[in-house]
């Protein structure tokens, strides 16, 4: 079941298909009932017959990613400088070390989680998309709120 049908169009199966139904162009809208060539007659748009289905929208997909992706070059960078910095100071600055350690967890944290859901994108796919939206809106607001409080610990730290 896992291998991957050829994909070819198929002009007489869109044909028979549009004999029957209405179908908006993808492109202008324009409705192809009864069409017989293979492109829009009004933008020209080349047209073919698929299936899709309402799960396979990558927008929470890519959402979830960006939510660990964008916060991973800043933990990175700062990370790194942090790590620098503690070493040169032998550790004598709490507050650095406090935002080392956050940073480099974070990193660590980030990487697994965008390894998981490119690892696991079909699972995501088929997951309810409403369900897809819910958990992406949950990983950029917890990945926020974590550097919120990393930030907010660094800062009662160095009081």
């Amino acid at each position: 079941m896992s291998e991957h049908l050829p994909r070819e169009p198929s002009p007489q199966m869109l044909r028979a298909f549009l004999a029957e139904h209405d179908a908006p162009c993808p492109i202008c809208g324009y409705n192809l009932r009864g069409v017989m060539l293979d492109i829009c007659p009004e933008c020209e748009c080349p047209i073919e017959l698929g299936v899709s289905s309402s799960s396979s929208s990558l927008g929470a997909w890519l959402l979830a990613l960006l939510s660990f992706a964008m916060p991973l070059s800043f933990d990175l960078l700062i990370g790194t400088m942090m790590t620098i910095g503690v070493i040169m100071s032998a550790g004598e600055n709490p507050e650095g070390v406090f935002l080392m350690v956050s940073l480099v967890a974070l990193t660590m944290v980030s990487v697994g989680m965008l390894w998981v859901l490119v690892a696991r994108k079909r699972d995501w796919l088929r997951m309810a998309r409403r369900k897809q939206w819910k958990l992406a809106w949950g990983f950029f607001v917890g990945v926020f709120v974590v550097h919120l409080l990393v930030g907010v610990g660094t800062f009662l730290i160095a009081r």
